[in-house]
């Protein structure tokens, strides 16, 4: 009996130590298929059509709280991602935090998503291959090892400030390499955002702001010097989402975010294109060169029963930067169209099948135009 007792007692204090913590997660992946085009004025050269089983995000994760009185609960998140294809690995490589939750806001410390990276509604869709999503609007988006402070809550308007530490950020420079920001060209690396949120009866905006100091490397072309640049990302969603309906639109500006080659690899993918044409897509361009960069993107759907269909349009318009000449311009232009639909068996498992078309460069005789048309059906599942 005293044994029964002691097992029951027990039982009764583990259940209760492992209230707070919570196992969350998504699974998500289907067959998704895709060919690049690369057009002149007088030639069209296509890669394979390829076809393969794809993961589009599936995340698992742990997350709790702790009540310590007086408003106080103590939080953590430690959150993964869990590839159906079998390529992640290792824990906390999506998120993962402690903080304290209080009635002044909210402090968290590790690896936290920014204000840009939280404001996706705009980009409504699962996918692998960039043509299907809007990966390239949404590429300011981070989760970054910081300190954040969210505001509470009033009148449906909240606020955030994030900062990550130089000696906390290691980036990876297209030309010299992994730079810390503390002994090489880089200099700094320290990074701050902010962000502005409202949501009332439906109605959402949201502001994002980001600032990298050393955001790239510069190399003077006369002298070979090289020095670091800071950059910024200024981005601004707004809609409705309520009653079946759902509509937004977003603008982005970036200054010096981007260098040509970082662009240019998110939009079309330096490999890929060296591939199909045996030739790199800044040949004739400074990769180093910092840009100025303008974007517009709009989707919508609406719910009919079990069945949701979405559409999204989305433009970037040309670049600027030093040294680019109008054709370098029109280069990275793009303009991208994805249609799809939803079908959900529950409120946690959807079906979906989307296509999408994403053209990179302007017709004309001095540039190249990359075009990728892609497809896919997947499945997910929230538990």
């Amino acid at each position: 009996m005293k044994k029964t007792l002691i097992a029951l007692s027990l039982a009764a204090l583990s259940s209760a130590a492992m209230a707070d913590v919570t196992l969350y997660g998504t699974i998500k992946a289907g067959v998704e298929t895709g060919q690049i085009k690369v057009k002149t004025t007088t030639t069209t050269e296509k890669s394979h059509t390829e076809t393969a089983i794809a993961d589009f995000g599936s995340r698992i994760g742990f997350k709790g709280h702790e009540n310590l009185g007086n408003g106080l609960n103590a939080i953590w998140k430690v959150e993964q991602k869990t590839s159906v294809a079998g390529t992640d690995k290792g824990w906390g490589n999506r998120q993962a935090y402690i903080g304290l939750e209080t009635t002044a806001g909210t402090f968290r410390a590790g690896k936290i998503g920014t204000q840009l990276d939280d404001m996706d509604k705009v980009d409504q869709w699962e996918y692998s291959n960039n043509a299907l999503g809007l990966n390239m609007f949404t590429r300011t988006g981070q989760k970054i090892v910081s300190v954040r402070y969210d505001s509470p809550v009033f009148a449906g308007f909240s606020a955030n400030v994030q900062f990550s530490p130089r000696d906390n950020k290691v980036n990876t420079i297209r030309g010299i390499g992994q730079t810390s920001g503390r002994d090489d060209d880089a200099k700094d690396n320290a990074a701050y955002y902010a962000g502005l949120n409202y949501e009332n009866a439906g109605f959402f905006a949201q502001y994002g702001f980001g600032f990298k100091k050393s955001a790239y490397v510069a190399t003077n072309q006369v002298t070979g010097a090289k020095s670091s640049k800071s950059g910024q990302a200024h981005r601004v969603e707004a809609g409705y989402d309520a009653n079946n309906l759902f509509v937004s639109a977003g603008y982005q500006y970036t200054n010096g975010w981007d260098s040509w080659d970082s662009y240019a690899n998110t939009l079309v993918g330096d490999a890929i294109f060296e591939a199909i044409t045996g030739q790199s897509y800044s040949a004739n361009t400074d990769g180093t060169a910092g840009l100025k960069t303008h974007e517009l993107a709009v989707s919508g759907a609406y719910k009919f029963g079990n069945v949701t269909p979405k559409v999204t349009y989305a433009h970037g318009f040309k670049v600027k930067g030093q040294g680019l000449d109008e054709a370098d311009r029109k280069q990275l232009s793009y303009d991208q169209v994805i249609v799809g639909a939803d079908y959900d068996f529950s409120k946690r498992t959807t079906a979906f099948a989307q296509a999408g078309w994403l053209r990179a460069g302007k017709k004309s005789d001095e540039t190249v135009r990359v075009e990728t048309t892609a497809g896919l059906v997947g499945l997910r599942h929230k538990f």
